[in-house]
């Protein structure tokens, strides 16, 4: 739970809005106003600005936990910027170069910010912040001086940022402009489903309604009204008056003659420190403190140099609970990443023994790894091969390759009988050669192959002139080593 402290600090008086937040979501708690009358005749301003912050801080139940202020629009630039699309992870580095021919001072002298607003296939559009280191320092100065230190530091009209996450619903798929009539400018800002997308701040404000040159400054809001539309295409449907003149029901239709465009006040939520009528003009103030529950990047001066010092105190305050979540997340990572590794070993031992089990059962032996299962499926599986080791077929080619080249035989009759692992059987060979001595050479050369275990000669006579008729019968006796063809493994 915190407390944040939305301060608006204008010429004429301090505003202050107390939101308080929590993980449910938040409250508006008190609104506190303090005026700042100053003359020749009082104190500094200095110490009237420091006396009207405490009676603000006096207002609320405790001291706040965050404050959020912000600088003028005059003391800063404030502009719309196109960029290619492909640039917007580099948009910080790019945008300076894009603002130093626009700015009236040294871009480099500057605190630039800036948050995206549109986009399309190709482009990105920026608001984009730019003011003077010291206009920064002196406001921080003023600010701390006077006995707070803000957080975060909010610019002119963009200051109305906050609204989207105050007024959620009621301001959803709307485009409503923001004007905050001040003592010596005025606020233009428009929200597009409660971001903001434009602002200016125009030169002149009370001090022209009340020198009777209030013509001048409808011309101003005219005039910005048209630059509003020259660069984005959504169309404001209402004004929301903030500030002092909110109340006035005489410059809520003064706003609608000018602009065209219907006026009223925000529906700010109900707290302590103002009524109904007056709660509009804390506006801004609201806005402010509602900052810390909008979501998305919001323009902010404390950047680089002036980057808050709270925010480190925050952390460095909160070091030891910080470093003991750290060490419960590892805690819990390393159980994690223990238990994962434990479901996966238990997985990779069961996949194991079924890679056991199936490739004894395909492949004859059992692989416990892939590689040792693609080597096994690569040389083929190691069973019995279903057909004969030795067949018809083989004895054929065995008879034609005992048959020396040079001998003319003629095969007049073949019997072939085999079992049929092809272990054991005879074949008859009856056919006609040249000479008993051819006979006997093929008889040789049949004794000296593996699977031929015995050759019984048969008769032998002659069939014509100089041919003679003989017979065989040998028997098929092929050992467990041998394999088609009479080779081993």
């Amino acid at each position: 739970m915190s407390l944040v402290l939305g301060l608006e600090v204008t010429p004429r008086v301090v505003r202050g809005a107390f939101l308080r937040t929590t993980l449910r979501g938040s409250e508006m708690e008190r609104y506190a106003e303090a005026p700042l009358p100053y003359s020749a005749e009082s104190a500094s301003k200095e110490d009237l600005l420091a006396a009207a912050v405490a009676q603000i801080l006096a207002e609320g139940a405790q001291p706040p936990d965050r404050i959020v202020a912000s600088l003028s629009g005059e003391a800063a630039s404030l502009r719309l910027i196109d960029l290619p699309a492909g640039v917007e992870k580099k948009a910080a580095e790019v945008l300076p170069g894009e603002l130093s021919a626009v700015l009236p001072f040294d871009v480099e002298d500057a605190v630039v910010d800036y948050q995206i607003v549109g986009r399309d296939a190709s482009t990105i559009q920026l608001m984009a912040v730019a003011a003077p280191r010291q206009s920064v320092a002196d406001r921080l100065r003023e600010l701390q001086s006077a006995g707070v230190d803000p957080r975060e530091l909010a610019v002119g009209a963009a200051a109305f940022d906050g609204l989207g996450g105050l007024l959620g619903e009621a301001l959803k798929d709307k485009t409503v402009l923001v004007i905050d009539v001040g003592p010596k400018s005025t606020d233009f800002a428009v929200l597009t489903n409660g971001r903001c997308t434009f602002a200016r701040t125009v030169s002149g404000g009370m001090d022209l309604v009340e020198s009777g040159r209030r013509a001048d400054l409808g011309g101003a809001l005219q005039r910005t009204l048209a630059s509003y539309k020259a660069q984005r295409s959504e169309t404001p449907s209402q004004i929301l008056l903030s500030g002092e003149t909110a109340p006035m029901e005489s410059a809520r239709q003064w706003l609608t003659e000018q602009l065209g465009v219907q006026c009223s006040v925000a529906q700010l939520p109900e707290a302590a420190g103002a009524d109904e009528e007056m709660r509009p003009k804390f506006t801004k103030a609201a806005a402010l403190a509602a900052r810390a529950i909008s979501r998305g990047k919001q323009l902010d001066l404390r950047q680089g140099e002036f980057a808050s010092q709270a925010a480190a105190g925050q952390i460095r305050k909160h070091l030891r609970l910080i470093a003991v979540c750290f060490a419960a997340v590892m805690l819990s990572f390393a159980v994690s990443l223990m238990a994962r590794y434990r479901v996966a070993s238990a997985e990779h031992a069961g996949l194991t023994a079924e890679l056991a089990e199936v490739s004894n059962d395909l492949l004859v032996e059992e692989a416990h790894s892939a590689l040792h299962a693609r080597e096994l499926l690569t040389a083929g599986p190691r069973i019995d091969d279903p057909l004969p080791r030795f067949d018809a077929y083989d004895i054929l080619e065995a008879i034609s390759e005992s048959i020396p080249v040079e001998i003319q035989h003629d095969t007049r009759r073949l019997l072939i009988e085999i079992d049929d692992d092809g272990d054991n059987g005879r074949f008859e060979i009856q056919g006609t050669v040249g000479s008993i001595a051819e006979r006997d050479r093929l008889v040789d050369a049949l004794q000296t192959h593996s699977c031929f275990a015995d050759v019984e000669k048969g008769s032998i006579s002659t069939a014509v002139e100089d041919r003679k008729d003989y017979k065989l019968v040998v028997k098929v006796r092929c050992e467990e080593t041998a394999t088609r063809g009479g080779e081993e493994d």
